[in-house]
């Protein structure tokens, strides 16, 4: 939706809304620090003790200070923004505005430079404590233990007999709202975000109410996917959302470096996160995960330019997650990865057509960056295939390949045999002295070729995969993917239904069906036998003698010995 030019509007109010707060003395606090806090009513900027004398300014997400030089694609940048107050060295001091402009626009999203002159003295700072309307949302999980309903309401039947805690949908971005007024139907439900009335698509918005309401209705969590499938609709995602990005042929990121793609996603994300957060008979959206495994570039913007790449994708990511902070205080956005790690796709098995790069370096980028400009609780969603996702025996093959390892510094992939290394990294990149939450949301066992045997394989992988994700605590839901064989992808041996295409339960299904109860044991201890591996990586495989010794196939810091316990399986 095309949006005015309302610098001028907003400077004007922002400046005449400025309160300046008593110089604070506080000898023990940490030199040139900066936070921002923002009210229902007030936004407050924290300086203390600046490292230079300078002049505090706001500017927008997707503006940068002439000297900041990591600006992703924009093209905005700007000497100067809007002016709130002056600091002096060694001062510190807190400024206060008005969170609202007179048109109602939310300063929420600004972001805040203290410069002088050229020189950036600190910042950009975004807010990171906000005061949410609902401080917390969701139900709480009996076990970790999801699903991909594929998008189907009816298929909540079958996560109600599985006994699954969150269910998995995908939200196109790409159909939700109209690009502006004059293109939107009669029939558009109308939202108003920062002063402007945007147009959503009523039948993907009742498909949507549809799934999550069911869901909700039996109190299971709902992990939204916010992606954009690839098309050529104007109408419905507008130019100024997309990239220049010709392989991106099967999905399209959100461009927020521009006025009007930044509003865009914001009114998107805002729309989502209030609507299913405010009341169970709406629904609830307990997590969110912005894109598709973005290591593969293409999925968002591709380029080669690994900083320009990661500050449109953080970007992006910020503002998602202050959009939903805004309604919910405890709902967390996600970064979804393949299942490479410290080698890019490019660098192992080449099967990505444009750049990759290694999620562990993005990572740790994403680590870096938003502890620099104001730390928040965003979570990691690896897909945690097999190295190749169509074995059936999945543990002896990725300990065949020569790509894994015990060490989160060194292994080219992560996947389920290795899992537990992401506990030590994790351990590195703590927010709030907590290890930051993973979501598995796409991450299943292949049957390969439908055979007797290979059935009794995936059952034997999908009782290994769920033993080893309830011992892991930074692991808060895996949702098993899929519940039915897809025809394109079981053609080519990637058969992880736990039906088959004809609906037919596999014997995958049962297991999964009682892993998290009393009865766990007795419905997997027939398929152990069919777990063998080759301990890390070496020698010849051998058979697996427990579930927990399989779950030790590399030598990791994690003591199985001693985390082991069935108390962590049977939760029901």
């Amino acid at each position: 939706m095309k949006k005015k030019n309302l610098f001028f509007v907003i400077a004007f109010s922002m400046i005449l809304s400025v309160v300046f707060a008593n110089p604070v003395k506080n000898v023990s606090a940490a030199s040139n620090t900066m936070s921002v806090s923002v009210t229902a009513s007030k936004i407050k900027i924290k300086i203390t003790k600046a490292k230079k004398s300078g002049t505090l300014y706001a500017y927008s997400a997707n503006e940068y200070a002439k000297k900041d030089t990591t600006r992703g694609v924009s093209k905005s940048v700007k000497t100067k923004g809007t002016a709130l107050g002056k600091v002096s060295k060694g001062q510190s001091k807190t400024i206060t505005v008005n969170r609202y402009d007179a048109n109602g626009r939310d300063g929420l999203y600004n972001k805040y430079y203290l410069l002088n002159g050229n020189t950036i003295v600190k910042g950009p700072i975004y807010a990171t404590s906000i005061a949410s309307a609902k401080k917390s949302i969701g139900f709480t999980q009996k076990s970790v233990k999801g699903l991909y309903t594929e998008g189907d309401a009816s298929n909540i039947k079958y996560a109600k007999d599985l006994g699954v805690s969150s269910i998995t949908l995908n939200i196109d971005l790409g159909t939700l709202m109209y690009a502006s007024k004059s293109v939107a139907p009669a029939d558009a439900t109308p939202y108003q975000v920062n002063g402007q009335t945007y147009y959503f698509n009523t039948s993907a918005v009742n498909y949507y109410d549809s799934v999550i309401q069911k869901a909700s209705a039996a109190k299971m969590n709902v992990i939204g996917i916010l992606i954009a499938w690839t098309n050529k609709n104007y109408n419905t995602y507008a130019k100024a959302l997309r990239y220049n990005s010709p392989k991106s042929t099967i999905t399209m990121g959100q461009n927020t470096s521009n006025a009007t793609g930044r509003d865009d996603f914001i009114a998107m994300i805002e729309f989502l996160a209030h609507r299913y957060s405010q009341s169970k008979a709406n629904g609830y959206i307990s997590t969110y995960v912005l894109g598709n495994e973005i290591d593969f570039t293409h999925y968002w913007y591709n380029t080669s330019n690994f900083n320009k790449f990661m500050e449109e994708y953080s970007r992006a990511l910020r503002l998602s997650n202050l959009a939903i902070k805004k309604y919910a205080g405890n709902v967390k956005v996600a970064v979804p990865y393949t299942h490479y790690w410290a080698k890019s796709a490019g660098q192992v098995f080449k099967e990505c057509p444009g750049p990759s790069f290694a999620p562990l370096k993005m990572t740790n980028w994403l680590a870096k960056t938003s502890k620099a400009q104001g730390n928040y609780d965003w979570a990691l969603a690896p897909h945690c295939y097999g190295v190749v996702n169509t074995k059936a025996q999945q543990t002896l093959s990725d300990s065949s390949m020569g790509v894994l390892t015990g060490n989160y510094k060194t292994t080219k992939e992560l996947t389920f045999t290795n899992l537990e290394v992401l506990s030590s990294y994790l351990n590195t990149i703590k927010y709030n002295g907590k290890q930051r939450s993973v979501y598995l949301t796409e991450s299943g066992a292949s049957s390969g070729k439908i055979s007797t045997k290979n059935l009794k394989y995936q059952a034997a992988t999908v009782a290994y995969e769920y033993y080893k994700v309830a011992h892991l605590p930074f692991i808060k839901s895996f949702n098993y993917y899929r519940l039915k064989d897809e025809a394109s992808e079981a053609k080519n041996g990637l058969s992880v239904g736990l039906l088959k295409s004809n609906g037919s339960q596999k014997p995958a299904y049962k297991v999964y069906k009682h892993i998290d109860t009393k009865s766990s044991s007795a419905w997997t201890k027939g398929y152990l036998k069919y777990i063998s591996y080759k301990r890390n990586g070496k020698g010849s495989a051998k058979k697996a003698t427990s579930w927990k010794s399989a779950m030790n196939v590399y030598s990791t810091s994690f003591n199985w010995n001693k985390k082991w316990s069935w108390k962590k399986i049977t939760k029901r």
